[in-house]
């Protein structure tokens, strides 16, 4: 049997491009290690241009809320995580990423399994992004840099990070609206591809491998989450 959920922790095929390109000092999940540079900054603020659109002013206002609640340290170590965990679920459409990602797999799921996945789904991601957040990054600011207009609730907010010897790291939000009509992120690009394509990728030799069980699907992202 394949190991459980690859490219989440131990996998080489889906690793080696993103850890590479962040030099993530251990060797973390694609998605999570992504976000982890560019949604929770605890790097210094850096003088940058005013964004041009409501979009790329979404991703700046957020990655600066980001920054203030990680260095509040007048706030206990738990609230901020709370505080963070609240933020993250206001600006992550978890449920369309998380039903994406199960592909067709999503179509022949009980309800109590699709909720119990999603709420699996959610809490790994940010309890890795939170403790990346602390320990991955290097002292060096994201800056918005422009944005696509794909569709009229569809944009994608280019973003570069300064890497490894002063290398740039190109990074992408997609951004849309919620049901309500708020903007709010769907995925993730981090040089040249997109992440939520990724974790589909690897939910769904998982689930091939694992007889199409999401409950086992849902019981290994706890488990990973019970690990950070």
């Amino acid at each position: 049997m394949r190991a459980p959920l690859a490219a989440w922790g131990q996998g080489e095929v889906l690793q080696t491009k993103f850890v590479t390109a962040l030099t993530v000092g251990r060797r973390q999940g694609v998605v999570f290690a992504a976000l982890a540079i560019v949604l929770p900054i605890v790097w210094p603020r850096t003088a940058r241009a005013a964004p041009a659109t409501p979009a790329e002013a979404f991703v700046q206002e957020n990655v600066d809320r980001a920054f203030a609640i990680l260095n509040n340290a007048a706030v206990p170590e738990d609230q901020r995580y709370l505080q963070f965990r609240e933020l993250m679920l206001s600006l992550m459409d978890a449920r369309r990423i998380g039903m994406f990602t199960l592909g067709p797999y999503a179509n022949r799921a009980s309800q109590t399994d699709i909720e119990s996945f999603i709420a699996a789904f959610s809490d790994y991601t940010i309890r890795f992004i939170y403790g990346a957040g602390f320990a991955q990054t290097e002292g060096n600011a994201p800056k918005v840099t422009g944005s696509t207009q794909r569709a009229s609730d569809d944009v994608v907010v280019n973003c570069e990070v300064e890497g490894p010897n002063a290398q740039p790291i190109k990074v992408a939000f997609r951004v849309r609206r919620s049901t309500d009509g708020r903007p709010i992120v769907t995925d993730l690009q981090v040089e040249g591809v997109w992440l939520a394509l990724l974790q589909r990728s690897d939910f769904s030799a998982f689930l091939q491998q694992n007889g199409g069980r999401i409950a086992d699907l849902t019981a290994d992202l706890q488990r990973l989450a019970r690990s950070r």
